[in-house]
């Protein structure tokens, strides 16, 4: 593999990585996120007390800010008038009853590449070819549960393949709160992704995370 493309897709891979864990880092600078609850999406309006974020399922969730609300961009330190309808954003605050979340802080523009590189948070998703080229299916994995047998999770990956994985004893399984779960709390429907490694010809996670959406663009259909 040219050196070029080496580094393209190192990169491509910790972008991915950023993604997964962006809640976990951010908490670290934001305070403790443990009971908060992510909203991952896209920004469809904005007002001065709120915004409606849609996400790859195309369900809306209203998230209302505050004065202790804080935002980033890029990983600096930003404001509301730095956000932009269809900008990709990961909120993150207490829910309420009506369905709404309160953010104590929203994020943007983290998955921005270097020069010449992809825009994972404002810009389009990656092709499959690329997906493969970041490790998709031997590095990391990412894609929505279809089946469980035993330890064993078949997913539609976000490249439109299916894969089956398995769960060692060393594999970790976080829930969107970032909350510790078990295997038996995940279920055919969800959505999943890790970081892990090939093992005897299986891939085999060390922390899958329920509830982190990818987006899937499918193969083009070539005539």
């Amino acid at each position: 593999m040219p050196r070029r493309l080496q580094i393209a897709a190192a990169v491509m891979l910790v972008c991915f990585s950023l993604l997964c864990f962006a809640q976990e880092r951010q908490s670290r600078s934001l305070g403790d996120s443990a009971n908060l609850q992510r909203v991952f999406g896209t920004v469809e309006s904005i007002a001065p007390d709120k915004l409606v974020v849609k996400d790859a399922d195309g369900k809306t969730t209203t998230v209302k800010l505050t004065s202790a609300t804080r935002f980033r961009k890029d990983r600096q330190d930003a404001t509301i008038a730095d956000l932009k309808a269809g900008d990709r954003v990961m909120a993150a605050g207490k829910p309420e009853s009506d369905g709404t979340v309160v953010a104590q802080f929203v994020v943007t523009g983290l998955m921005r590449g270097g020069q010449g590189g992809p825009s994972r948070m404002g810009g389009a998703p990656p092709s499959p070819e690329e997906m493969v080229r970041m490790g998709l299916g031997t590095r990391f994995i990412a894609g929505e549960v279809k089946n469980i047998e035993e330890t064993k999770l078949t997913l539609l990956r976000p490249d439109g393949q299916t894969q089956v994985i398995e769960a060692d004893e060393n594999t970790s399984f976080r829930n969107g709160n970032n909350e510790s779960i078990t295997l038996a709390d995940i279920k055919p429907g969800d959505h999943v992704a890790g970081r892990g490694e090939m093992k005897n010809g299986i891939f085999v996670p060390q922390v899958l995370r329920v509830g982190v959406h990818f987006l899937q663009r499918a193969p083009e259909n070539k005539q």
